[in-house]
């Protein structure tokens, strides 16, 4: 599924063929794993951002991986990689010389691939590229999957430079155990002191017309369940700094969101999927009471309804923001410009407030 920052990447790329000597981003697809030689223009222009898209034959790809590869010199005024699609992951040392070659990089976003690869020379490799790297800002891990325990290694080895840090998987409703696959307590333990916005996420796949496309005809995600107690016990840790949390990859409990609340009184875009035994005014109620969350600006909620709630639900139309229960929030939390509720990310009800008045957006 494409994600807001991958689809601005490609605009700006599907905007125009540029002179070299304009060119800000460059995106390359690869057959192999030889980068081709820059043009002299490349390092003259200011070329700020750099997308490496594997484009290698599946029946090719295990072999490549033990050949020669080869890195020409790069921009040094590149400070943006993202690297996408290398579903078998990098030869041993590959990242590790790429890195060499971008040691000013401030963004680093990687999409559907295995990173860290399948042996233990290309673990290692994969955590001294990110650890090399000193002047990260954000990184955005988008489908990457890795061994939990390596996923953990990769985590532990961003320094404290990084302030943004996005993980996000699509739902994938083929696979029963798509979740397992999940690093979910590795990311958890893996929230560092000093971050500013924090997003771990589950989405919805894209639906499609297709009826043979089981992703694209069934709806919805489920969350990971039984982190919500040690994700408590992490924001309580590094929440402090944060102004953007969205924690929606894990169910937490009622008493849980309360915890987070007051562990993170800076967060001014929430997004939580908790725990539903009757309907939303169990959440809503309780955000703005006691000094808890009153500087929220957006807020997302995604109601993960019990058994008995589910079953009282059937036939009735789905849970929907009871009359006052808005105006009261909005009344609690001042500076609340948006709401918006789903039930597993189904169902979006979205609220913008104008003014002094709330309008639903369709």
């Amino acid at each position: 599924m494409a994600t807001p920052y991958l689809s601005s990447r490609t605009e700006q790329l599907s905007a125009g063929a540029v002179p070299p000597d304009l060119a800000r981003a460059a995106q390359i697809p690869l057959t192999n794993f030889e980068l081709p030689t820059f043009p002299e223009e490349a390092f003259s222009s200011g070329l700020e951002a750099l997308i490496l898209t594997s484009d290698i034959k599946l029946d090719e790809y295990t072999s490549l991986l033990t050949q020669p590869f080869s890195i020409p010199n790069l921009p040094s005024s590149i400070t943006s990689l993202t690297l996408e699609l290398f579903s078998l992951g990098y030869p041993p040392a590959f990242l590790s010389e790429l890195g060499k070659q971008l040691k000013g990089l401030k963004a680093l976003t990687l999409y559907s691939q295995l990173f860290a690869g399948t042996t233990r020379d290309s673990h290692d490799d994969a955590v001294a590229f990110v650890k090399a790297q000193k002047a990260l800002r954000e990184v955005h891990f988008l489908d990457v999957f890795a061994e939990k325990a390596v996923f953990g290694e990769v985590l532990g080895a961003l320094g404290e430079e990084v302030k943004f840090l996005e993980i996000s998987y699509t739902f994938r409703h083929s696979d029963p155990e798509f979740l397992k696959s999940v690093p979910g307590a590795e990311i958890v333990r893996g929230l560092k002191k000093g971050l500013l916005g924090i997003t771990a996420c589950v989405t919805a796949p894209e639906v499609t017309q297709d009826e043979e496309d089981r992703e694209g005809t069934e709806v919805g995600m489920r969350p990971i369940l039984g982190e919500g107690e040690e994700l408590v016990r992490k924001l309580r840790e590094v929440g402090r700094e944060l102004v953007l949390l969205d924690v929606t990859m894990f169910e937490i409990t009622g008493l849980e969101m309360q915890s987070i609340l007051e562990s993170c009184p800076g967060v001014r875009v929430l997004s939580l999927s908790v725990g539903l035994k009757n309907g939303w005014g169990e959440v809503l109620n309780v955000i703005g009471q006691e000094e808890k969350g009153l500087g929220i600006e957006e807020l997302e909620i995604v109601g993960v309804p019990e058994l008995d709630l589910v079953d009282r639900l059937k036939g009735s139309g789905g849970l929907v923001i009871e009359e006052g229960e808005l105006e009261a929030l909005g009344t609690r939390c001042k500076g609340l410009k948006s709401l918006k509720v789903s039930v597993l990310r189904t169902g979006v009800e979205w609220w913008v407030r104008q003014g002094d008045e709330w309008a639903k957006k369709t």
